[in-house]
C-alpha cells in the first residue's frame, strides 16, 4: 500500500515539474528556429601507394624518386613546377636582368609549420648548404654549378661565401647571379635540392635532420604527420601554407607496397585510387580500356663499378661493357618483361625536347641495336678476354644488384638469362630494398647494378652532366676528359644550336665508351579512379604531383 502511494506521488511531482518547465520556457516568436549544432567538417583523404621507403627527405641530401616526390609536397621553393609550368612559390614575383645573369626574387609573407616566418635567409642558407662540400650533396654539381662561383666554392678555390652568387638583399628579397645565361634556370629552382631548410633546425638535429617528422619543419602544402618506416608515410594539410585555401586534401596516406600485384588488388577493392599496372596484367587492362600510358622520361640502364675491389678491371673494360650491350635483346626485354616503354636506341630519350623543343628532332641518333647481336657480343667478349688476360672458362661470376620489387627481379632474371645464353657469363642476382640498393651504389658496394635516371628538367643536360669526372652521381667512376670539356662548353654556350651540338658530341662519346649500357626508356602504365581530380602525372620532378589533388564525392 505504501509502495503504491509513493509511486503516485512521484508521478504527480514529475508532472508538476514538466508543467513548471513549460511555463517558464520562453514562448517561441514568429521567425524563431530551433538552435542547431554545426556538424563537424568531414576530413578529406586520399590513399595511394609508393613501392619503396624514402631514404631521406632532406632536400639537399635526398636523390631518389620517393624522397623527391614527398619532399616536393612538404616543402615550397622560390618557384614550383606544376603540370609542366613554372608558377610562383614563396617568391610571388621575380625580375631577370637584361643579360640573363641576375635573378631577383621577391618573397611573399609565409610561415614554417611552427609559425616562424620564411625569409630570404632560409633560401640563402639552403643554397650555400647545397654547395658546401661537407654536405656531400649529390646534386651540388649538376644543379648548383650554374650559380656564379659555385664550382670554385665547392672545390675549395674560394672559401668566402660572400663571393658565391647568392645574396640576401633583405628579409623578403633574394638575388641569385649565374655563371652564364641559362634559359631553364627557373625550372631548376623548382627541383628538390633548391627547396629550403632552416638553419636552426638543421643545427639542432645534425645528421638526424629529416629522418623523422619531428626532426624537421615544413613550409609546403603538407606536413609529414607520420612516418612508419618501411610501412607508410602519412601527409597532412599544412595550416600555415601560404596557399592553404587551394589545398583540398586533409590527409594523404601513402602505404609502402613493394609488390605491384598487391597494390593492384588494393585498387580493385577500392582501398587506393590509382596504382601502376603489373607487367603480367598490362594486356588485360589495355584490352578493357582502363590502362593509362605516359612516357616518364626514365632511362633504365646497367651500370658498372669501375672501382670494384673484386672485378673492377673487368667492369671498367670498354670491350666487356660493349659485349654486354650487344648480348641484350632490348626488344624482347620491353615486350616480354617490362611490357611498357621503348627499347633505347641511344642514351638521351627521344621524347626529351630540350630548351627550344628541338633536340631529339634535330639530332636523330640510332647508336644501339634493339635486337641482340650475338656475333658482335662474342667478338667484343673475345677482345675483353685478351685485354684482361683471361680465358672464358676462368671468367668470374659477376654480381648484378637490383631493387626487391617484382618488376626489378624479373628484369634482372631476364638479363641473367641473356648473358648466360649469348656470352656464357654467369650472373649472380642480389635484390635488396631500394633504400639499401641506393646506399650500396653510393658506397661503391656493387659490381653491376640495374639502375635508372629520371629527368630533373626537360633538357638533355639532365642526363649528360651526371657523368663528368668526379660528379656526385658518377658512381661508376667513369672519366673522359673530352666528355668533360664538351659538357663545360655546352653549359657556357649562349647560342642554342652550339649548345645542342656540344651535347650531341658528348652523348656520342658516352655511347662510344659505353659508360653505361642503356636498355629502355620508361613509360608509366597505370589505372586511375574517376574520383581523382587534379591528379597530375609528370615526366619531370615529383610524380605524381598531389599538390592540388581532389576527390569527387
Amino acid at each position: 500500500m505504501k509502495k503504491r502511494t509513493l509511486t503516485i506521488c512521484l508521478a504527480m511531482l514529475l508532472a508538476l515539474s514538466m508543467i513548471l518547465s513549460a511555463c517558464t520556457a520562453k514562448a517561441p516568436t514568429q521567425g524563431d528556429t530551433q538552435p542547431t549544432v554545426p556538424a563537424e567538417p568531414k576530413e578529406k583523404s586520399i590513399r595511394l601507394t609508393i613501392d619503396s621507403e624514402p631514404p631521406n627527405i632532406d632536400p639537399q641530401i635526398g636523390t631518389d624518386l620517393y624522397s623527391i616526390m614527398i619532399g616536393g609536397h612538404v616543402l615550397e621553393g622560390l618557384v614550383r613546377v606544376y603540370d609542366g609550368k613554372v608558377i610562383p612559390g614563396i617568391a610571388e614575383k621575380w625580375d631577370i636582368s637584361s643579360d640573363g645573369l641576375t635573378y631577383t626574387f621577391h618573397l611573399r609573407d609565409s610561415q614554417w609549420s611552427d609559425g616562424v616566418p620564411v625569409t630570404a635567409k632560409d633560401f640563402y642558407y639552403s643554397i650555400i648548404r647545397l654547395l658546401d662540400p661537407k654536405t656531400a650533396a649529390g646534386y651540388a654539381e649538376v644543379m648548383g654549378f650554374y650559380i656564379k662561383n659555385a664550382e670554385k666554392f665547392y672545390n675549395g678555390e674560394i672559401t668566402d661565401k660572400a663571393q658565391v652568387g647568392v645574396k640576401i638583399i633583405d628579409d623578403k628579397t633574394l638575388e641569385i647571379s649565374l655563371e652564364n645565361p641559362t634559359g631553364y634556370f627557373l625550372r631548376l629552382l623548382g627541383f628538390m635540392c633548391f627547396l629550403p631548410v632552416r638553419e636552426d633546425v638543421v643545427a639542432k638535429y645534425g645528421e638526424a635532420y629529416a629522418s623523422e617528422p619531428d626532426k624537421m619543419v615544413f613550409n609546403g602544402p603538407y606536413i609529414v604527420k607520420e612516418w612508419k618506416h618501411e610501412e607508410a608515410v602519412i601527409l597532412a594539410k599544412n595550416p600555415n601554407f601560404w596557399d592553404k585555401d587551394k589545398i583540398k586534401m586533409d590527409i594523404i596516406d601513402l602505404p609502402i607496397v613493394t609488390d605491384a600485384t598487391t597494390a593492384m588488388n588494393m585498387y580493385e577493392t577500392g582501398e587506393i585510387l590509382s596504382c601502376a599496372i603489373p607487367e603480367e596484367m598490362l594486356d588485360q587492362y589495355i584490352q578493357n580500356g582502363t590502362a593509362k600510358m605516359m612516357p616518364n622520361g626514365g632511362l633504365f640502364w646497367l651500370q658498372f663499378n669501375y672501382s670494384s675491389k673484386t672485378n673492377g678491371k673487368i667492369l671498367g673494360n670498354e670491350y666487356f661493357r660493349k659485349a654486354v650491350s650487344y648480348a641484350l635483346d632490348r626488344d624482347a626485354l620491353v615486350k616480354a618483361v617490362v611490357k611498357r616503354g621503348t627499347p633505347a636506341s641511344r642514351y638521351v630519350p627521344n621524347n626529351i625536347a630540350g630548351f627550344d623543343g628541338k633536340y631529339a628532332a634535330e639530332n636523330p641518333l640510332d647508336a644501339i641495336p634493339i635486337k641482340a647481336d650475338t656475333a658482335k657480343a662474342k667478338e667484343y667478349f673475345e677482345l675483353a678476354l685478351k685485354d684482361l688476360n683471361l680465358t672464358a672458362d676462368k671468367f668470374p661470376t659477376i654480381k648484378l644488384l637490383g631493387a626487391d620489387t617484382s618488376s626489378a627481379r624479373k628484369f634482372c632474371e631476364a638479363v641473367q638469362d641473356m648473358l648466360l645464353k649469348n656470352l656464357g657469363i654467369n650472373i649472380e642476382l642480389e635484390n635488396v630494398p631500394s633504400k639499401q640498393r641506393l646506399q650500396l651504389v653510393k658506397e661503391r658496394g656493387y659490381e653491376m647494378v640495374y639502375a635508372n635516371w629520371f629527368p630533373d628538367y626537360d633538357d638533355p643536360m639532365t642526363y649528360l652532366d651526371i657523368w663528368v669526372t668526379g660528379g656526385g652521381f658518377n658512381r661508376s667512376d667513369y672519366s673522359n676528359p673530352q666528355f668533360d670539356t664538351l659538357i663545360k662548353e655546352a653549359k657556357a654556350a649562349t647560342d642554342e644550336k652550339v649548345r645542342q651540338q656540344k651535347m650531341v658530341e658528348a652523348e656520342k662519346i658516352l655511347l662510344e665508351d659505353m659508360a653505361v649500357v642503356p636498355t629502355y626508356w620508361g613509360a608509366n602504365a597505370y589505372v586511375q579512379s574517376d574520383k581523382l581530380v587534379n591528379y597530375v602525372r609528370s615526366m619531370v620532378g615529383a610524380d605524381p604531383d598531389l599538390t592540388y589533388v581532389d576527390v569527387k564525392e
